[in-house]
């Protein structure tokens, strides 16, 4: 038996490595367009909004930031954002400049891979310690998902990593106390679902709901003592109110172009179901079946639990991206308990790697691109280099508010120091709103004052047709024949009375308002 245990426990660890490495270099795949000419560059707005947090975080110390005063300027807006992993990237900042100059840059480059790594060698192991059957198809799953990968990838601090790990381990902790494996699972799940709620409310909240839904039916099938969940409840409640002490924040309106604007938001588009094939695989309809197929013959209530949650989030992420993270792990979490529906290891494995097809396809693309994709891919960094010379050349400029494109504001106030009128969340819109009026206006007074109310000193401009037809469309109006956005940016000798151009490269131009009377708002 010991011997038999030995052989066990080494044959996991090594797949444990095997599945580590290819994990890794998943979420690696990115990495020369983040580290790209001594600078780091992250891949979206909101990034660049978390790492502005971190930065004041390491200035002032460990506190809640309840208050952006970087973007809406000069209004400023009260953020979702909350502390958990804003506090992770400040300390794994302060390890990284032992060895780096730059390790506020470094942290925030390399925290999601790490916090993806956790999850996937965490239920590697789970799946170890309970003897699941066809645990290695969960690890294949949960290293190869170019969902999952997109939410671990390196240059993207976004809380999402941190709660996919929380909730992978709140579902693990499920099964456990699910199959009676002692009561410290419990306790487990309710403290990564009280921390997964604390780093956001949204999705946590959902599949609580579904799980308790699932708890409730069972607990009246066996009639069981409502003492079990007394103990956990207090823990799960008393962190919840230490996460409400912290980081509590009253809910924002949502603006009426809410809608308009997020047309432009990746993970609130439906993906399709190329999109789901491709992030879990064909076998993806056919799991919540073989799921309830297994909850009636015998298979255990855990079988009707995973067939809910896969069941709704399948109906979720069909209806917005976002939920493919959560669907992605769900699917392989759920592997162990839907394919001993096949009644032989070696058709359940086959299907399983046929299935996987699509994955294979989303990556080919992924790491072989077409010249298309290819081309895209250079001018984002391209775009991304320049945005980051111009947004330098302000900072030793004197304060003021900044005029840019929404989606680059974020990353503008990262490099020059200054708060932007725009930005990336939707608490900023009133702000992103004004900037697309700005690069709209049909007349150089008509921009002069919204500059003047917003206290605005700067203006970049970038390439008129994205920038005038993104504006048009989330303002939903027809854009004038000859927008102020365009004819700043295209103005040679002479510049509209009132500005002064102080940089300009490939892609971007900068201006300094010099007219007097926009030094203060009226």
């Amino acid at each position: 038996m010991l011997r038999q245990n030995l052989r066990f426990w080494i044959f996991e660890t090594l797949w444990l490595v095997l599945v580590l490495c290819t994990a890794w270099g998943a979420f690696r795949w990115n990495v020369d367009g983040v580290f790209y000419q001594g600078g780091v560059y992250f891949t979206d707005g909101d990034c660049y909004a978390r790492m502005t947090r971190v930065l004041e975080l390491e200035a002032s110390g460990i506190r809640s930031i309840r208050y952006h005063a970087f973007e809406n300027h000069p209004t400023g807006i009260v953020p979702h954002t909350t502390l958990p992993l804003d506090g992770l990237i400040l300390g794994m900042s302060m390890a990284a400049r032992v060895f780096r100059e730059n390790g506020l840059e470094f942290a925030g480059a390399w925290i999601s891979p790490v916090l993806g790594i956790f999850l996937v060698g965490a239920l590697t192991i789970w799946g170890a310690v309970l003897r699941l059957p066809y645990r290695y198809a969960m690890g294949v799953m949960l290293a190869v998902s170019p969902i999952l990968a997109h939410g671990f990838q390196v240059g993207r601090p976004d809380h999402q990593s941190l709660l996919v790990l929380l909730v992978g381990v709140a579902l693990a902790a499920e099964v456990g106390c699910w199959q009676r494996r002692g009561r410290g699972w419990a306790y487990g799940a309710a403290i990564a679902w009280a921390l997964a709620m604390w780093v956001s409310l949204f999705e946590p909240l959902v599949l609580l709901g579904v799980v308790l839904i699932a708890r409730g039916v069972r607990w009246v099938a066996d009639r069981g003592p409502l003492r079990e969940f007394f103990g956990p409840a207090v823990v799960f409640l008393s962190l919840l109110g230490v996460a409400a002490l912290i980081d509590w924040r009253e809910a924002s309106a949502i603006d009426p172009a809410f809608m308009r604007w997020a047309e432009n938001i990746g993970e609130l588009r439906q993906p399709g179901w190329g999109g789901l094939f491709s992030w879990c695989g064909w076998l993806l309809p056919g799991i919540p079946v073989l799921l309830v197929w297994r909850a009636f013959r015998g298979g255990g209530a855990v079988c009707g639990l995973w067939a809910g949650l896969t069941l709704t989030l399948i109906i979720l992420a069909a209806i917005h991206a976002r939920w493919g993270y959560f669907l992605a792990l769900a699917i392989a979490m759920a592997l162990p308990f839907a394919l001993p529906a096949f009644r032989r290891g070696w058709l359940a494995y086959g299907v399983f790697i046929v299935s996987l097809w699509p994955v294979a396809s989303s990556w080919e693309e992924t790491l072989f691109p077409g010249p298309e994709t290819q081309a895209a891919r250079l001018e984002r960094l391209a775009d991304a280099v320049a945005l980051r010379d111009a947004a330098l050349s302000l900072r030793d400029e004197p304060d003021g508010g900044v005029v840019a494109p929404w989606w680059f504001s974020p990353a503008v106030v990262w490099w020059s120091g200054k708060p932007c009128v725009g930005g990336a969340s939707h608490q900023s819109l009133p702000g992103t709103l004004d900037t697309c009026r700005i690069y709209l206006a049909e007349t150089p007074d008509d921009a002069r004052r919204i500059l003047t109310e917003r206290n605005a000193q700067y203006v970049i401009t970038y390439d008129p047709e994205r920038v005038i037809g993104n504006s048009s469309q989330i303002l939903g109006v027809q854009p004038p024949q000859q927008p102020f956005g365009s004819m700043l940016h295209k103005a040679t000798q002479q510049l509209p009375e009132g500005f002064e151009r102080i940089h300009s490269n490939r892609f971007f131009k900068v201006h300094r308002i010099v007219s007097q009377d926009l030094a203060q708002p009226e």
